[in-house]
């Protein structure tokens, strides 16, 4: 898949090859979708284009001999298209502890797949690969299975709440920043949507949530901003009165 790829995004774009070599790649999927096509169809398409963006801590040792600066586009279409499936396929498992300063208890918020995606996964493909002076863009295209599709419904059947939030991470920190934007984002979405129904701050909140659209990831001020809308499912709500 990835040898694919690289093929097809040189074949395309050999001549912007050397634009890449000394600029940070960043990554943002376009909120140009709603949420019942997502819902209703078999394939899932959504399309990702990736910037040009001057930023010094992000510049890598390319081997330009391999179309290095291509095969540095690639690494992180590697790790951002399975991550943005996973939220839209399965969803992510949280625990959240609300921060207490009357109990000396520091804020955490932890999130995982609750099933992974690889790029090598046959159901991926890419389509419209383009470049320009630019950007590089193209179509991203999963096609479910049936178990994944009826998992899909089985969220819209249930009518779990939905919620949305907003997050941010640097954008000096690669693909760590844009995962702290979502972080951000899922934990200010779940502590809103609680506290419209706790009257006591939780010891604890766990539970899972599922990419109910596409999310909008954009840069501002040297950060990634991702802003996300979701289903939630509340597993579990610890009140500090049971300890």
């Amino acid at each position: 898949m990835e040898t694919k790829l690289l093929s097809s995004l040189s074949s395309q774009a050999k001549a912007f090859a050397r634009l890449f070599a000394c600029f940070c790649v960043l990554m943002c999927v376009v909120h140009n979708a709603v949420p019942q096509v997502l819902a209703t169809q078999q394939t899932i398409k959504f399309p990702v284009w990736v910037l040009i963006e001057p930023e010094p801590s992000c510049v890598e040792e390319l081997d330009e001999s391999k179309d290095g600066a291509l095969t540095f586009a690639i690494t992180h279409m590697r790790t951002s298209v399975p991550f943005i499936l996973e939220g839209l396929i399965y969803g992510w498992n949280f625990t959240y502890t609300p921060s207490d300063k009357m109990r000396n208890v520091e804020e955490y918020f932890e999130y995982t797949p609750i099933s992974e995606i690889k790029l090598g996964d046959k159901n991926i493909s890419f389509s419209q690969l383009k470049a320009d002076d630019s950007r590089f863009s193209c179509w991203v295209a999963y096609e479910r299975t049936d178990l994944q599709y009826a998992l899909r419904q089985h969220w819209n059947s249930v009518k779990f709440p939905k919620i949305a939030g907003t997050g941010s991470g640097s954008i000096r920190d690669g693909d760590a920043g844009i995962h702290d934007a979502y972080a951000e984002a899922i934990k200010k979405a779940v502590r809103e949507y609680v506290q419209g129904f706790t009257k006591n701050k939780p010891k604890e909140i766990s539970g899972t949530v599922l990419l109910e659209d596409y999310p909008l990831l954009s840069v501002q001020s040297g950060r990634y901003v991702a802003k996300l809308e979701l289903l939630v499912k509340i597993s579990r709500i610890v009140p500090y009165s049971s300890f």
